[in-house]
């Protein structure tokens, strides 16, 4: 799937694809005819181009219909660290900056399809410096931490960039429980927002491994 309010893009990309042998991708510019496409179809891999307006609102948009999906990021600059961060915290699977190429595209496609994730020596730099501060920032925290079965069942979601009614549906529970179970998620780790949470989270795993 094609995300991008470019026209000339959203074409070109496929025609390209088209030519090297790709299933003819399903395409979006903004929010409406995002949930139209994506009502019939579940696409493996969906090119966010990071310049489409909203394109923030769209990737979690794109992460709430399709759980799961494998979304790479188009057109990301390596200058612009708040993005990449950003991006990464959504649970992007990959980036194909300014700098890379269309064969660098068509390899990263397939790749990201098959399972991996990815992202240039830069953008994983900028990464592993974020999760250095999250963990510095977070260390005294973590000592103290005791979550919930429960809660955890829930942080865990939220790593997956899950709504409070897709919990509440998988968990068989009440939306309020869910909400009450995250205020508290927030308040154990210290953050004040789901993206964080995850983000910790995820950290917290790393540092387990």
């Amino acid at each position: 799937m094609i995300i991008d309010d470019c026209t000339l893009h959203r074409e070109n990309l496929a025609t390209i694809f088209g030519m090297n042998g790709m299933a003819a991708p399903c395409v979006a510019w903004d929010l409406p005819s995002l949930v139209a496409a994506l009502e019939g179809t579940a696409p493996s891999v969906v090119l966010l181009n990071i310049e489409t307006r909203g394109s923030a609102l769209l990737l979690q948009a794109a992460m709430d219909i399709c759980p799961g999906v494998r979304v790479i990021v188009l057109g990301a600059s390596e200058d612009n660290e708040p993005e990449i961060v950003a991006c990464a915290e959504a649970g992007v699977a990959g980036y194909h900056m300014r700098t890379d190429s269309l064969e660098d595209l068509l390899v990263l496609i397939r790749k990201v399809a098959a399972g991996s994730t990815s992202c240039s020596p830069k953008v994983s730099a900028i990464l592993l410096r974020r999760l250095s501060a999250l963990a510095s920032q977070r260390q005294p925290a973590v000592k103290e931490l005791a979550l919930t079965t429960r809660e955890v069942q829930i942080l865990r979601m939220l790593e997956l960039g899950r709504s409070n009614q897709d919990i509440a549906m998988q968990l068989s529970i009440a939306v309020h429980t869910v909400k009450n179970h995250v205020h508290s998620l927030l308040t154990k780790l210290g953050v004040s927002t789901r993206a964080e949470a995850a983000a910790v989270s995820r950290n917290l795993r790393l540092h387990q491994v």
